[in-house]
């Protein structure tokens, strides 16, 4: 009895949020970036030694993961207030050319910091300075703010 209870629970879950998995998704995708920006950040701001192999790999997934951001990760509907756990406001649907354009800009700042991340803390900082920037751009303006 009690699986059957567990498995309609999961069932209703699955039902009700049909965007439940793209939004977790998603949520990792930005929760790694997110990481990977505050080892670099410790770094760029003298919180922790400088380390090139840490920060190129951190660098590389920075750029991998904006390589990989689209529309795909937005489907109509996974707004905030339409969607659990969504942070995404309406405006992402309204404005797709400019959404897009702000992540082709992360694209571009994130492959410029790649190489750099791990020649030195001047070119770390230099190359952090462009992510951070279009990072917070698109967020400003596509994300309710916590």
């Amino acid at each position: 009895m009690l699986s059957l209870c567990f498995a309609t629970s999961v069932f209703t879950q699955e039902v009700e949020d049909t965007f439940a998995n793209t939004i977790e998704m998603r949520h990792g995708l930005m929760l790694q970036m997110a990481s990977d920006l505050r080892t670099m950040g410790a770094m760029a701001k003298g919180d922790a030694a400088y380390d090139g192999a840490a920060t190129s790999k951190a660098a590389s997934n920075v750029a991998a993961i904006a390589s990989a951001l689209s529309m795909a990760q937005f489907p109509a509907g996974s707004k905030m207030g339409s969607a659990a756990d969504s942070s995404a406001l309406p405006a992402i649907w309204t404005a797709q050319e400019d959404l897009l354009m702000k992540v082709a800009d992360l694209n571009t700042a994130a492959g410029a910091l790649q190489p750099a991340a791990g020649t030195d803390l001047e070119a770390l900082k230099a190359g952090m300075a462009g992510v951070g920037k279009a990072y917070s751009t698109c967020h400003k303006a596509y994300r309710q703010a916590e």
